[in-house]
């Protein structure tokens, strides 16, 4: 697994549902990523340069200090600092100092008298040793040689080392870190600027189909107008092939059950009107009305079922509390000797993506069956769950009977003393089913039954 796919496997698992965002969160993670990354390998380089030109100072000075060497009168060897170019060896507090030991780790010499150095490991004739004391914080270079005097005396072996505090080094350092990372940090910026310029043009395209896509649900347009680049003119042509089909599919559908009404009204028109011939026995005439009755509610019952229109895409959400208040008023009207208070508890904004003609045919539905078991009272509210849309009707009436749920099956009612067929609940919910919901009953707060229409709120 390369690099980058480490950084955008180590992106936190976050559900980000914006295509804009997905992008930033993973260009901003490995723009961050390399910056880091480059900085630190930036930073060690420099760190190494900078011991290596401090190695090559002092390197530098024992050269200075091997050169000021010479034998004393007591056959010692001794360096002279006059003859040394670096003047803070002479001065006790500057930080540099210089030690020359002998074979068996004896200082024999030092810069100043106030050096207390130990002496380092003992390097060969001609290695040197570079090291970072940590106490004192400093460098310690050390130098082997071997020592032959011009008086023929027997070679002798010693170490020369020079020791460097860290404080020049550390200010070097952290010059070059603060200057380092300033920059670094007003080039991320710049490139998170110029990456998110970048960003909002590359997916100008695609927000602008969604902007038609909305006028499109909204109805201010019927298709999708705008010219765009090469790679979303496939989307673009079969997004529009989609709207066409879907609405000529739609008109096709409802002409077809027009006609179909509209051919099968007169033939049953005509078989009611014979079917009440006195002529024809009352037996006879009782059955074929009973047959005619059955027939006008299998028809009504399909039709209603194909016309549903269903879930469908790129339409205008309906606001629910104008068209609720529409089928209230109707209804308050027909019960108005029974003097039913209808309470229509929805919010102005509430709206739900459906066609207007399936909402007014299951919250009519509904609030009928409620108006029509409820002694005084119905009650329509709402909530939200989960991206669900509730819409709760409630009345004061006796309650749901035993096994509430056999009522959706066609025919079954809930008190044959009211006047019905016992189809309402279960054309509600077949409707509802088209949209992938569902019907809840339960008890209501009203005292009576409450039933729950549940929509995806999309």
């Amino acid at each position: 697994m390369g690099f980058a796919a480490r950084l955008i496997a180590a992106l936190p698992r976050v559900q980000l549902r914006s295509f804009r965002s997905r992008l930033l969160a993973a260009t901003a993670t490995l723009l961050l990523g390399f910056v880091v990354l480059g900085g630190v390998a930036l930073e060690k380089a420099f760190e190494s340069a900078l011991l290596q030109s401090q190695q090559d100072k002092l390197e530098g000075l024992i050269y200075a200090l091997l050169a000021a060497a010479s034998t004393n009168r007591q056959g010692e060897l001794t360096i002279t600092l006059d003859a040394v170019p670096d003047r803070r060896l002479r001065e006790p507090l500057s930080g540099l100092q210089a030690a020359l030991f002998d074979e068996r780790g004896v200082m024999v010499w030092a810069s100043t008298q106030e050096l207390q150095a130990t002496p380092p490991s003992k390097p060969a004739v001609g290695e040197w040793r570079f090291e970072h004391l940590r106490k004192p914080d400093a460098f310690r270079l050390s130098f082997g040689l071997r020592w032959i005097d011009s008086d023929g005396n027997e070679p002798r072996l010693f170490t020369v080392s020079v020791i460097d505090n860290t404080a020049s080094y550390e200010r070097q350092a952290q010059v070059y870190r603060r200057t380092l990372w300033g920059w670094l940090g007003a080039t991320a910026a710049s490139l998170s600027i110029g990456l998110l310029v970048i960003l909002r043009w590359g997916l100008l395209p695609l927000r602008r189909i969604g902007d038609e896509l909305h006028r499109i649900e909204k109805g201010e347009q019927g298709e999708i107008l705008g010219e765009y680049p090469d790679e979303l003119k496939p989307l673009t042509r079969d997004l529009n092939a989609m709207i066409v089909s879907e609405r000529s599919q739609q008109t096709r559908y409802r002409n077809a059950l027009g006609d179909l009404a509209h051919s099968l009204k007169t033939p049953l028109a005509v078989l009611r009107g014979l079917g009440s011939d006195q002529e024809i026995p009352d037996p006879q005439r009782l059955q074929l009305d009973e047959q005619l009755s059955r027939m006008h509610h299998i028809v009504d019952h399909q039709l209603r079922r194909a016309a549903a229109v269903g879930s469908r895409t790129l339409t205008e959400p309906v606001a629910l509390k104008p068209l609720s208040d529409k089928i209230m008023q109707a209804l308050a009207k027909v019960y108005s000797e029974r003097a039913i208070r209808f309470e229509n508890e929805l919010d102005v904004n509430l709206r739900q993506r459906a066609d207007q003609g399936d909402l007014y045919e299951m919250l009519g539905n509904l609030l009928e069956n409620a108006a029509k078991y409820g002694q005084q009272r119905v009650r329509l509210s709402a909530q939200n769950e989960a991206r669900l849309t509730l819409l709760h009707i409630d009345d004061d009436g006796p309650g749901w009977p035993d096994e509430p749920q056999k009522l959706l099956q066609r025919g079954v009612r809930a008190d044959t003393r009211k006047p019905g067929q016992g189809i309402g609940l279960a054309a509600v919910h077949e409707i509802v089913q088209a949209y992938g919901g569902e019907l809840r009953f339960g008890h209501s707060p009203l005292g009576g039954a409450r039933i729950s229409l549940v929509l995806p709120s999309r």
